[in-house]
Order: structure tokens, then C-alpha cells, then sequence
């Protein structure tokens, strides 16, 4: 019984935070002779006890494993759905056990195997009692054993090298959490500036401050914040060093930051929580395996504004981890943070924090941060402390002189002058002191010293000068283009990369360090790593904003001088890496600063009425210089840039088009304007459709994108229509520009949808049968499904999204999203209908609001799971009398702190929950002056901003209002709306409105950022975590919108994100951007032609088209009432079979001799269910129709039933016999059946001779959708059936494949895919055997297939038979298929089986093809064409198959 309590434990303490770690550090599990199944099991283990040693007598609680018990069914169910994570070894016993005078088998070994499908199982040469004994070890048991154990070891090991020490041997891998925050490695590079600069003995006094040590030493487990100011140049950083070094060789837990003026990729808040969070993440275990689930859910916050970093990295994780020792961290040059308030205003989350926290600023001490600091939370203890420190500067001063030739007289003359005049300025005291060493006398150090200038700017001013008079012309323009690589660029380059910027202008230099050391002096400094920067801040504003200096490098010029550097560099070096583009060392390393930062400076620089930058981009963009940049960017994983740059030059041409109206007209250019406003539209739009693949396959923007990208677009124009071998041809879509419509799929006809959320990589959709529906974010296809069993009222997920809540009229039910299994069940009160409901104190309790007025409680994993009610009703007492009544809108805060509350006759409020009080009222302007008997104005829908804390919502006069309870304040906008919802970051909200119209608003400036117009209303809608995308339920339809103003928002930088921005306004940075969308019916049937037709249709309004090829107009033949769910078309294209959900069947006559505008009805007929099968015979003389019930024969041309038989196995499909016209074929799991067509008689049945393997895949998380939806198959199957789900049949070959299925676990089921020989079934042989082979087609193929295609032809070979005999033409079939990557892939089915069978790739599905009920129709017919449903009409792909692709 040890294995069995051993799953137990695994499994109870995946939901233990005692046992949690240990249970997920588990990787594998050995069993020896477990018995893991119920059959018999009673007696099996009163066996076992009759044998030991200790002479057991049977027990009763055996009875409780009885086969088919309650217990061992729980365990084994549960453990079904852990298992998958784990490497399963069982090892059984083969030998029988002498229990007294006779001998038998203790444990059989069906009983000893789970049947998993990763499962390992292995004989023992050994009865029960030695199962686990071994003589020694050569004893074949043990090395069976022992060589399971070591097998895993190498599973076990972490992949990367080079991991710190501490992280060899964890379990959790830190690539997880590099990917999570895209950060790899800690800031040593900064530390390591500064710590050079670091004197011995200087920095000690801090150790001597009280407020310091306080600090330090503090042994509370309060959070505490220590700021330190200090004068620009006294050395802050090198003391922020000094203590980072101190605390780390004393064994504290140290984070830091430096923010630099010089590098913009270091300043931003973002920037700096993803640096922590990964700095913490490498000490603390347990918080690096939580970001690893985030990552492997697929979340990314790289470009993620800096609160939703906080929220979810931060308070959601972190500060909920009990750990005693506090973390230190250590934030250098706040004030060169671009948003320190943002920052400071966060740690109000800190106050929940169970780890202690010591923070401490250095920084500038400015207006704006005393204010900062005075305004954080009055729970914390915050201190200030000065950096100045004499004692540091004299020791400074004392070292660079002290070899110093002269006498101590002198020297302590200019220590004393040095030190009085330099107000604790390092830098200062640096520069003079490089003077006064240059001097040779005396006379010349006293004449120094007293023309010291007092302050830096003079002193800046003496330097530019000495540089001016020593310095030749040549030198001058090479200072100056240093200076501007050096005050301008985006990050610091390194010398490497200075040196090819500076090429060909100034080529060849000998020595690059000290040529700008001569020709910059002391403005530039190289650090340790070679990285050529501007020695300071104030230096480099001196050089910016001082008019008439020999080295004035104007900001006008500066990065306008740098743009056309990058572009111009680019045009000519990535031709000469086309093929291998990379970050290889022959790579220059200046190339990735040109491709990432040409559009920062575009955006930076002014714009003139000179065309010089307007030519540059048009040269760019024209040539296919700019399909190599959009690859280096891929192979970068840096595609944000394509948006950067879409932003840049969309700004450029605003500016642009200003500057022009002072110009004649006929100078505007405004045919190169036009192409880069295409290609404006064209980056974006590559990043939305084509991101996932294009990282993936960064080769395909040469060839595949341009082809697949809409006919007006700028790419598809220059680069898509050349006609060369390789490129595919696309038609089919009337649409020739971009569309905002990513996808659009039905949720299911037999339920209505109530609602959706966004989460990070699905989202769910909750349906009026009590249904969660989960789906991909990415695929948009359904992964799984859990059940309420009743409707559902309302329901929400925790913060960490590990758990959901579902609270329905009689129960409430608690859902575990890693299994999607239910983990508690509550009942409901009588009589209570929660109007929502919501996670708290760190997701062990759960609240929940309802319609008598009631908070109610419930304390998760207590004795008793109820609900209970939460210190009596909510109360509302305010000046005029009014009463609480029941409110009509409810929202909790996510943190189930606050609810919010609306009630009829009363102005919104917020009630604290834990406190039992009102936190305020929002009142309007207009409400003021109403008299007592007079109602306030109604508020109708609300919610939440997660991030800022203010309440959102509406007015029923038409306002859209946002109200912070704490702070009182509010603000409205005029807008006439029907629902609200606001994004998980709180950057964005979403209205819609009864007339089907979606409104995106940006909430901190409370300006519209896009708006889509659609004549449908809107059901509910959602904005997923990223920002880029819009989820509406319509009807029964969900839309995914992709717009380009919320891509770009998404990829913006972090400064125009943040909900505090003051950086101009959103309308500024994103003008609202307007669609109509009327998108067409949806297709829900699919046939294609074989002669004068390419294909014909059938929507979701029960319209019939036949669509010709060369993207001719279709034409319409027949409407209906309800969706098309199946058509058949004979091979003449002479009659055409449509059948409906209704069950209505219609064969019309199509007549090419005359025009196509009616097809005449041949015969309609109904039957009371929906059809599984419509099929024709090839000589268009019969007709199946195949229900549930019954299957009929009828013959076209007298419009006559000839039989109807019942249908004993409606999981089986129907084929014509590919050697025989005359026959029809029922392939069914076990065989086939062989039937006339004329009479639909059987002939004879040949059963397969398979052997069918425990598992070749299992359609699990995404690819469980593959399987058609149809009557007899559901979006889950019920599993209790084995099916024929598809048979197709080529043209020529010599095998037709079989997609079979049976049940799995779960609603899930296992999918074979088998092939038969065409041969073996012809008719009337007498020799033909009663049983033909069905054989497995290679598992390396199956288990890349996620939807096959078909068979179509592949160019004919040319065989030769010896050297002058003639050639054989040969037409050789092959199977088309999707894969799960999306791409199209061919494979011949006829083949020998080797062990690396030859799969072809050939193009992938754009993002927005990407539709489950559009993939299921997408079929290829058989002259190699490729059909694929999308918005309505049916895209066309040709000139595929012969070409390969190869990465």
C-alpha cells in the first residue's frame, strides 16, 4: 500500500503551502509492485498481509479498496491528472509467493501498471517478498533499478552552465524567469563604473551615522526607506557603490539600481522592477518558481507599464512569501529616474509585505522628491541623511597630489584652498585638480588656484576653450562628431562601436582611446568595459545649451546628424550579411545600435523644410534593406522596434506636414509621404499578424510575409508580387487593405454567452449552461471546459490566477486552474443572489455581495467551507436621511478590501470591508444643488481601476466618471455607454454601447484612443493583459480585435504609458483611431471543385456561393435559413447537395452552358435531426445522407429514395471505392465494410489487423480542438465511443488514411492515424482475405499533425529506365497537413518507413487565419490548392508544394 499513500500525499500537497515546494521539486516516481488498480484489491492486500512477516489477519478497512471503491477511484483520477508532470517508472513482479503451503501470484501485473502514456514499465525477476531485495550488485533487479534512477538524473540536472553556484542543482531554471522580465543578468557593469571610482578609506563615515545604522540594524519587521541627498558631482554614486559592496561581503540580501542620464534603456521605472525582481528571484527559491509559472504561461513584461510590474511581480508574489530576513535594496540616482513619483508612489503596496523591506535613495535632493517623500504613506518610517562629507573630499584631495612634486607647504596650501572652494563637488575638485597638476611652478599653481572658477559651468567654459586653441581643424570636426555619438546616443557605445560610427568620414583611426582622449579631454570618459560616455550631466547640458562654442553640438542637428548615420549604415551593411544576419562575432556590433536606434532618433530630432530625411526613409524603405532589418530585429527578438519605428515616422510626418505649409505645394513630396505612411500602418500590422512566426523564422520576411500581406500594402507592392520561384500566390479576399479583425469564432449555438475575461495567455468565456470555456490567446482555440452545473451568477479569478471562483444559484465552487479541477464546493444561502464576488487574504478567503444588501465571507480549507455574513449589513447614513437601499451595481476591488456600491436615489460610495465603515461618497457637481426629495444621478455599470485604485463607471445621462475614494477627486467625459471595463494594467478601459460601437479610452488622460463601429451589439467585453488586443461576445460569436493604436500603445515607450505620465497628452501621442467593420457571415461549409469552379460555400445565414478562381466574383445560388453544415459535390459539377443545421437537404442543378444567377432545386427533403454525411457517388447517380438514426440511399435523377436502413454505428464514415465506382465503403474502428451504391448492400466486411499502441498522442491543452465539432462529436467528446473522425482518399496513391479515435481521460481522446493499402480492397477476389492491414504511420509524423488536409498531387517525376530507354511520367501523391506550429506540411504516405521519415514544410497561417471554425473547413484540393475560410470568404494559396521551406 506505499505506492498508494505515496500519491495521496503527492496530491494533497499540491494545494498545501506547508508541503508545496517539496511536492513541485518532485520530478519522478518509482514504484515496485504497487497496486495501483481496484480489481480484486481486497484480497489482494489480505494476501499481502497474510504473508509478512508478522502474520497479519485481514482487516476491515481493506473493504474501502474494493474494485470500483469510492477511494482508489479518487486516487487514481486525481493522480491521472498529475502524472503527465512526472517520469513514471512501475516495476511488477513476475514470480509467485509461497504464503504457507502453497504458491501464488500476489500482484498481477495489470495491477502493478498505471497505462499512463510517458509511462516506463519493467519485469522483476522476483516474487512480492524480494521485490525490492537484491543479493548484490550484479543482481539483474538492482541494475534495472539502479539504471531507472540514473536515467533521470541528467532530467534533473539544470541545462545552463552558467548559473551561479547557488543555482546548480535548483529545480526551477532560471531561463523561466529571464524570459518572464527580460532581464539576464544583474548590474554589475554600473556598480562596477562607480566602484572604480571608489578611494580606499573614503565612504567609512556612513558606517558612523546613526540614521544608517538605524537603518541597517533594524530588526522589526516594519519596511523602512532611508533617503540620502547630496550636490550634483559629490560623489553619491561611488558612496552607493561603497555600500553595495559593504553589504554584500556582510552576507545582507542586496538588490540595486543605478539610473543613468546617459543610457535611456536605464531610466525608466519598468527598467528597474524587472532588474529587482531579478536580482530577488536569484536568492529566494521560492519566489523564482512562481515567476517560472508565469513565464511558462507565457507572460512577458518587458514593455508592461510599471504598475502592473509592480502589481503582479511585486505584491502579488513577493510580498506575499513569509520569509524573515529582510531584503535591502539599493536605488542610486533617483533623480535621474523619468518618473520618481510613479515610483514612490508604489511602495503604498508595501505596507502588506510579509518580508521586512530596507530601502534606500540616492539622488539629488529637488522640490519634486521632497515632495514625493512627504506624500508616501505615514506607516512608514522614512529617513534623510546627507552625502556630503569633508572628511571624503580632503582624503581626495590628499591622494592626487601627494606625488606631486613640491614642498608640504604648497600642497597644504591647495589642499585648503581646493577643499573651501569646492562645496563637496568631487567633480570639481577632479577637473582643477587636473589643472593645477599641469602647472610647473609655483607662481602657475597660486595663479591656478586663484582663478578657480566657483562653480562647473566656467569651468566647462575653460575647457572648451583649451580644447578650441589645441586643437587642428581635422581634430575640431572629429571632437565634434564624437561629442555628438557621445551627448546624443541612445545608450553608450562602446569603443568598437564608436569606431565604425565614425567610419568613412574617420577611417582607420590608430588608437580610438586616446584620440578622444586628446581630441575630447575631460568631456568624455571611457570606463572599465570600453564605453565612451559624457563625464557629467551638467556637462553635457553646458555643451547643449551654450550658443557659440566651437563644440556646441545643437540638439537640432545632434539627432537628426545621428539618424542619418543609422539609416545610411544599414542600407550598406546589411547586404553584405544577407543569409547570415546575426550577432555573430564577424558581426559589427554598431549594427544593432543602427537597426534598434534609427527611430529614437528620428523621433528626437526637428524637422526642417530640407527633404534630406524624408529621401533617406523613402531610399530605406524601398529597397530590400528593409526586409534584412525586420530580419535582424527577428533573430533579435527585438520586433518592439517595428513599432518604435511606425510611432517615429508617423510623428515625423505630422511634423512634416506642419513645416510644409510655409512651402510651395509642388515641393511637398507627397508621393514619398504616402509610402511611408503605408509602411507606417505595414510595421505594426507585420508585429500583429506575423510576430510569433516571424521570431521563430526571421528568414520568412523575405519571401513568405510579403506574399501574404494585403495587395495596397506597402510590402506587398515593393516586395510580395514578384511571381519568382519560392513565392506562393495568394486570392480569395476582396479586402485589400489591413483589417483591425484578428479573428472572429462561435461559441456554441445551444448557449447563450454572459461574459468574458482576459487573462495572460487565455481567456474565458462563461455561458449561460454554468460553462467557463477556456481558450488560447494566441490560436483562439478552445483548451478546455469546466462545468458549474447550474447558471452561473457571477465569478472571478485570484490574482495569481491559480484559482477560480464560480458562484451559482444553489452553490459556490472553487476551481484549481492547474487541473481545472474543483476544489471546494459551498452552499448558498436561500434567498441570496451575489452580485459579485471576489478573492482576499492572499486567496484563502473568498467575499461575495448579494441582492438582501449582505457582505458574506468564506474562509477557505476551514472545517466548515459556509458562508457567513461580515459584521451585519452594509450601512448608509448621510445629511439628508437617506437610507441603503439593495444596490443595482456592486464591484470589489481586487484585493477584497473595498466595494464599491450604487444604489437608486444615492451617489456612489465605498464601503471598507475589513473596518466596517465608509470610506466616501461620489458626488457630482450637478448633484449639489438637487434638493433632499430629489434623486441623484443613476450610476450604472462600474469597476475598478487595479492599478491606481479609482472606480470607474457610468452615468445613465451619459458621462463616463472616474472617482478616487481615498482622494475624493473625480473626473467625467460626455459618452453615451452601456458597459465598462477597464484593463488589468489601468492604463486603458473599454466602453461599449447598444448601438454594437467599442470605444478604447485612455485613463489617465481620459481620451479616446480607437473606436470601432459595428451594427451588432455588444454582449460583454474584455482588453487582454498586454493592451494590444479587444475581446466583444456578439451574438453567439466572439471578435478579437487587433488595432494598430493599441499596438502601438502596448509597444510604446514606458514614459507614455504610465498612468502618471505628465508627458504631453494621449491625444497627442495616439490621435483616436476610427473603423467600420462589417464582417461578413461566417463559413460553416466547404467544398471544393475539380473542374470549371474553385469552390463553393455555405455561411452562417444559410447562403450557398460558388467562388471561381482569379478572385472573379462569387455568385449566390441558394438561401437558407439556417447555417450550412455540410455539402457535397458531384465530380461533373453538375449537382450540388447542401444540408443545414436544421436538417433541410436541397440538390440543385448547376448548368455551365448558360449564365449562373439561379440554380434550379433538383429535390429538397427534412429529416427531424442534423446530418452527419452527405456524400455523391463519382457518376452523379446516387446520394447518402448519413443521421444518427437512419442512412438513405436516393437516386439523382428520378428524385426518388431508393432504401433506408438504420444507422447502427454513426462513428463511422462513408467513402467511394477508390478501385471501384460501383461501391461504396463504411469505414468504421474495426474494419470495413463494403456496400453497393446501387442498393446499399453489403458485399462483405474485412476487419482490421492492427495493434493499436497505448497512446501515439493525446489531444490535450491546444490541440484537443482539432477534433470537428458535429453532432456526434462535440467540442468534447463524450469519450464513450470509438470513431473513424476522417478517411481521405488520393487520387493515385496506393494508401488511404484513416484518422481514428478512442476514449482517453478527461473528455479527452487518443488519436491514431492508420493507413491501407488500396490494394487490399478490391471486390469480388476470391482470394481476398477476410482481415486486410491497417498500419500506424510513423509516430514522428503523427505527432506534429494538427489538422490534415488531404491528399493532393506533387509534380509529376520523371523515371528513367536504363540510359536510352524512355522515360516513365509518374504522378505521385502526397498527404497535406497543418502542424501545430501552423505551417502547411506535406508528407508522402506511400514511403518506406524509416526512422527519420521526410516531412516537407512549406508556409505558415498568418495570425488571423488562426479560427477554429475556419481551420476545420480548410481543406487542398486535389490540383494542389489550399483553401482556408477567414471573415466571411475563402482564402486561395497556390504555387506552394514544390517549394520547401528551410530555416
Amino acid at each position: 500500500m506505499g505506492g498508494l499513500v505515496v500519491k495521496k500525499a503527492h496530491i494533497l500537497g499540491q494545494n498545501d503551502d506547508q508541503y508545496r515546494q517539496s511536492i513541485h521539486a518532485t520530478s519522478a516516481m518509482l514504484f515496485l509492485s504497487t497496486p495501483h488498480r481496484g480489481t480484486n484489491l481486497a484480497e489482494l492486500l489480505n494476501r499481502i498481509l497474510a504473508v509478512s512477516v508478522f502474520n497479519h489477519s485481514p482487516k476491515q478497512y481493506i473493504a474501502d479498496l474494493k474494485q470500483n471503491s469510492p477511494a482508489i477511484q479518487d486516487i487514481n483520477e486525481q493522480f491521472r491528472n498529475i502524472a503527465p508532470r512526472l517520469n513514471v517508472f512501475s516495476f511488477y513482479e513476475t514470480q509467485q509467493t509461497a504464503v504457507g503451503p502453497r504458491k501464488m501470484m500476489v500482484l498481477e501485473k495489470d495491477s502493478s501498471i498505471l497505462g499512463y502514456p510517458n509511462e516506463i514499465s519493467k519485469a522483476l525477476d522476483a516474487d512480492h517478498h524480494n521485490v525490492c531485495k537484491y543479493t548484490n550488485q550484479q543482481d539483474p533487479n538492482y541494475v534495472s533499478v539502479r539504471d531507472a534512477l540514473k536515467s533521470l538524473l541528467p532530467k534533473s540536472r539544470s541545462a545552463d552552465s552558467e548559473l551561479p553556484p547557488a543555482l546548480a542543482n535548483d529545480d526551477v531554471d532560471m531561463k523561466g524567469v529571464e524570459n518572464l522580465v527580460a532581464v539576464s543578468q544583474i548590474p554589475e557593469d554600473d556598480y562596477e563604473f562607480f566602484r572604480d571610482r571608489w578611494m580606499p578609506g573614503s565612504c567609512e563615515w556612513i558606517f558612523s551615522r546613526p540614521g544608517f545604522l538605524s537603518w541597517l540594524h533594524d530588526t522589526t519587521t516594519a519596511s523602512r526607506i532611508l533617503w540620502v541627498s547630496g550636490l550634483p558631482g559629490c560623489g553619491k554614486s561611488v558612496l552607493s557603490s561603497f555600500i553595495i559592496g559593504q553589504l554584500q561581503e556582510t552576507g545582507y540580501n542586496c538588490q540595486y539600481y543605478f539610473f543613468r542620464f546617459g543610457d535611456g534603456t536605464k531610466r525608466t521605472v519598468n527598467a528597474l522592477l524587472r532588474s529587482l525582481a531579478y536580482q530577488i528571484a536569484l536568492e529566494l527559491p521560492e519566489l523564482r518558481e512562481e515567476f517560472q509559472k508565469m513565464s511558462e504561461n507565457g507572460v512577458k513584461l518587458e514593455n508592461v507599464e510599471g504598475r502592473t510590474i509592480w502589481r503582479k511581480l511585486f505584491v502579488s508574489r513577493l510580498f506575499k512569501l513569509r520569509v524573515q530576513q529582510p531584503l535591502y535594496w539599493l536605488i542610486d540616482a533617483l533623480d535621474e529616474c523619468e518618473e520618481p513619483q510613479l515610483l514612490l508612489s508604489l511602495l503604498s503596496s508595501v505596507t502588506s509585505s510579509q518580508i521586512p523591506l530596507r530601502m534606500m535613495f540616492v539622488g539629488r535632493k529637488t522640490h519634486a522628491l521632497s515632495a514625493a517623500f512627504q506624500r508616501i504613506d505615514p506607516s512608514f518610517q522614512v529617513d534623510e541623511l546627507s552625502a556630503n562629507d569633508k572628511e571624503d573630499l580632503t582624503r581626495y584631495v590628499e591622494t592626487e597630489i601627494k606625488y606631486m612634486r613640491g614642498d608640504s607647504g604648497i600642497k597644504a596650501r591647495i589642499i585648503q584652498t581646493v577643499c573651501e572652494k569646492a562645496n563637496g563637488n568631487f567633480l570639481w575638485v577632479h577637473l582643477v585638480l587636473k589643472e593645477i597638476l599641469q602647472c610647473h611652478t609655483k607662481a602657475a599653481i597660486e595663479q591656478a588656484l586663484e582663478e578657480m572658477p566657483p562653480d562647473l559651468e566656467p569651468l566647462y567654459q575653460r575647457m572648451e576653450n583649451a580644447l578650441s586653441k589645441s586643437s587642428r581643424p581635422g581634430d575640431r570636426k572629429l571632437s565634434n562628431a564624437v561629442l555628438t555619438w557621445v551627448i546624443y546616443s541612445q545608450r553608450a557605445l562602446t569603443l568598437e562601436e564608436l569606431s565604425e560610427a565614425l567610419k568613412p568620414e574617420f577611417s582607420e583611426v590608430l588608437d580610438l582611446r586616446l584620440t578622444v582622449s586628446q581630441v575630447c579631454g575631460d568631456f568624455v570618459v571611457i570606463d572599465a568595459r570600453g564605453r565612451a560616455a559624457i563625464v557629467h550631466q551638467t556637462a553635457r547640458e553646458y555643451l547643449i545649451k551654450t550658443p557659440g562654442l566651437d563644440h556646441s553640438i545643437t540638439l537640432r542637428d545632434g539627432h537628426k546628424n545621428l539618424f542619418m548615420k543609422c539609416i545610411s549604415y544599414l542600407s550598406n551593411a546589411i547586404p553584405r550579411f544577407r543569409g547570415h544576419i546575426s550577432l555573430a562575432p564577424s558581426t559589427p556590433l554598431f549594427l544593432h545600435y543602427a537597426a534598434t536606434s534609427w527611430s529614437y532618433h528620428l523621433a528626437s530630432s526637428t524637422v526642417s523644410l530640407d527633404h534630406s530625411v524624408l529621401l533617406a526613409l523613402n531610399r530605406f524603405f524601398r529597397n530590400s534593406c528593409v526586409l534584412g532589418w525586420i530580419q535582424l530585429l527577428a533573430t533579435w527578438n527585438q520586433l518592439k522596434i517595428l513599432v518604435d519605428a511606425s510611432q517615429s515616422v508617423t510623428a515625423y510626418l505630422g511634423k512634416k506636414s506642419i513645416v510644409d505649409t510655409e512651402s510651395s505645394p509642388l515641393t511637398h513630396r507627397l508621393q514619398e509621404k504616402e509610402l511611408l505612411e503605408l509602411w507606417s500602418i505595414d510595421l505594426v500590422k507585420i508585429v500583429g499578424k506575423f510576430g510569433g512566426q516571424l521570431v521563430k523564422h526571421p528568414r520568412t520576411i523575405q519571401s513568405l510575409i510579403p506574399t501574404l500581406c494585403p495587395t495596397t500594402t506597402a510590402i506587398f507592392q515593393y516586395f510580395g508580387q514578384t511571381k519568382a520561384r519560392g513565392r506562393i500566390i495568394l486570392s480569395g479576399f476582396s479586402h485589400l487593405r489591413w483589417d483591425d479583425c484578428l479573428s472572429r469564432f462561435s461559441v456554441g449555438r445551444d448557449t447563450q454567452s454572459l461574459g468574458i475575461i482576459a487573462l495572460d495567455r487565455l481567456f474565458v468565456i462563461l455561458t449561460s449552461d454554468g460553462s467557463l470555456r477556456f481558450y488560447d490567446a494566441i490560436t483562439n482555440q478552445p483548451i478546455r471546459q469546466i462545468s458549474h452545473g447550474e447558471r452561473v451568477l457571477c465569478f472571478r479569478f485570484s490574482p495569481s490566477y491559480e484559482k477560480c471562483v464560480t458562484y451559482g444559484f444553489r452553490t459556490t465552487k472553487i476551481w484549481s486552474m492547474e487541473d481545472s479541477r474543483q476544489i471546494y464546493s459551498i452552499r448558498n444561502p436561500d434567498d441570496a443572489k451575489a452580485l459579485d464576488v471576489t478573492f482576499a487574504d492572499i486567496e484563502s478567503t473568498i467575499f461575495s455581495f448579494s441582492n438582501d444588501g449582505t457582505i458574506r465571507r468564506c474562509v477557505l480549507g476551514s472545517s466548515e467551507n459556509v458562508w457567513n455574513v461580515v459584521n451585519g449589513n452594509v450601512k448608509y447614513d448621510d445629511a439628508e436621511g437617506r437610507h441603503f437601499n439593495v444596490p443595482r451595481r456592486v464591484a470589489f476591488n481586487p484585493d477584497g478590501t473595498l466595494v464599491a456600491l450604487a444604489s437608486r436615489g444615492l451617489p456612489l460610495f465605498v464601503w471598507d470591508i475589513d473596518n466596517a465603515g465608509l470610506v466616501g461618497r461620489c458626488k457630482r457637481a450637478s448633484d449639489k444643488n438637487r434638493s433632499r426629495r430629489e434623486l441623484y444621478s443613476e450610476v450604472g455599470p462600474i469597476c475598478w481601476n487595479p492599478a491606481s485604485g479609482h472606480v470607474l463607471g457610468l452615468y445613465q445621462d451619459g458621462c463616463i466618471f472616474k472617482w478616487h475614494p481615498w482622494e475624493s477627486d473625480s473626473q467625467e467625459v460626455r459618452s453615451v455607454a452601456a458597459g465598462i471595463q477597464c484593463s488589468s494594467d489601468g492604463v486603458l478601459f473599454v466602453t461599449r454601447h447598444t448601438n454594437g460601437m467599442l470605444q478604447v479610452w485612455n485613463f489617465n488622460h481620459f481620451a479616446l484612443v480607437y473606436q470601432l463601429s459595428y451594427h451588432i451589439s455588444v454582449i460583454d467585453t474584455a482588453l487582454s493583459p498586454d493592451g494590444r488586443r479587444v475581446y466583444d461576445l456578439r451574438e453567439s460569436f466572439c471578435n478579437v480585435w487587433e488595432p494598430n493604436a493599441l499596438i502601438r500603445h502596448a509597444e510604446a515607450d514606458e514614459k507614455s504609458s504610465e498612468t502618471t505620465s505628465t508627458v504631453g497628452s494621449w491625444t497627442q501621442l495616439s490621435p483616436t483611431s476610427e473603423m467600420s467593420n462589417e464582417t461578413l457571415e461566417p463559413l460553416t461549409a466547404l467544398a471544393t471543385g475539380s473542374k470549371t469552379w474553385s469552390c463553393c460555400s455555405g455561411d452562417e445565414a444559410g447562403v450557398v456561393r460558388l467562388i471561381r478562381a482569379n478572385d472573379q466574383p462569387s455568385i449566390q445560388i441558394a438561401q437558407g435559413f439556417m447555417p450550412v453544415n455540410h455539402i457535397a459535390w458531384s465530380d461533373d459539377e453538375k449537382y450540388i447537395a447542401t444540408a443545414d443545421l436544421g436538417g433541410r437537404l436541397n440538390v440543385r442543378i448547376i448548368d455551365d452552358s448558360s449564365p449562373v444567377t439561379e440554380c434550379p432545386l433538383l429535390f429538397e427533403t427534412k429529416i427531424g435531426g442534423g446530418f452527419l454525411q452527405v456524400l455523391m457517388d463519382t457518376r452523379s447517380e446516387f446520394l447518402l445522407l448519413v443521421t444518427v438514426v437512419f442512412t438513405e440511399l436516393w437516386h439523382l435523377e428520378s428524385n426518388r429514395m431508393i432504401t433506408t436502413k438504420p444507422n447502427v454505428n454513426p462513428h463511422c464514415q462513408w467513402i467511394t471505392h477508390p478501385l471501384d465506382s460501383a461501391y461504396i465503403i463504411q469505414c468504421a474502428f474495426n474494419g470495413v465494410g463494403i456496400y453497393l451504391w446501387s442498393t446499399l448492400e453489403e458485399i462483405e466486411y474485412r476487419s482490421f489487423e492492427k495493434v493499436l499502441q497505448e497512446s501515439t498522442r493525446e489531444d490535450v491543452s491546444e490541440h484537443t480542438t482539432w477534433i470537428p465539432p458535429s453532432a456526434s462529436f462535440a467540442m468534447s467528446p463524450d469519450g464513450n465511443s470509438d470513431a473513424v473522425e476522417n478517411v481521405f482518399i488520393p487520387k493515385s496513391g496506393s494508401h488511404l488514411l484513416l484518422r481514428t479515435s478512442r476514449p482517453s481521460t478527461q473528455k479527452h481522446r487518443t488519436v491514431q492515424f492508420l493507413k491501407v493499402r488500396i490494394e487490399d480492397l478490391k471486390v469480388a477476389d476470391d482470394s481476398a482475405a477476410s482481415h486486410i492491414e491497417a498500419q500506424e504511420i510513423p509516430r514522428s509524423i503523427a505527432s506534429k499533425m494538427a489538422k490534415i488536409l488531404g491528399f493532393t498531387c506533387k509534380s509529376p517525376r520523371r523515371r528513367s529506365h536504363g540510359l536510352l530507354g524512355e522515360a516513365e511520367i509518374e504522378e505521385e501523391d502526397v498527404l497535406a497537413f497543418l502542424d501545430h506550429d501552423d505551417w502547411v506540411c506535406s508528407w508522402d504516405v506511400g514511403s518506406e518507413v524509416t526512422a527519420k521519415p521526410k516531412m516537407r514544410r512549406h508556409f505558415f497561417l498568418p495570425q488571423d487565419w488562426l479560427n477554429l471554425d475556419s481551420l476545420r473547413l480548410a481543406t487542398i484540393s486535389r490540383e494542389g490548392r489550399f483553401y482556408c475560410p477567414r471573415n466571411g470568404e475563402v482564402a486561395v494559396v497556390s504555387n506552394w508544394l514544390q517549394n520547401e521551406w528551410i530555416d
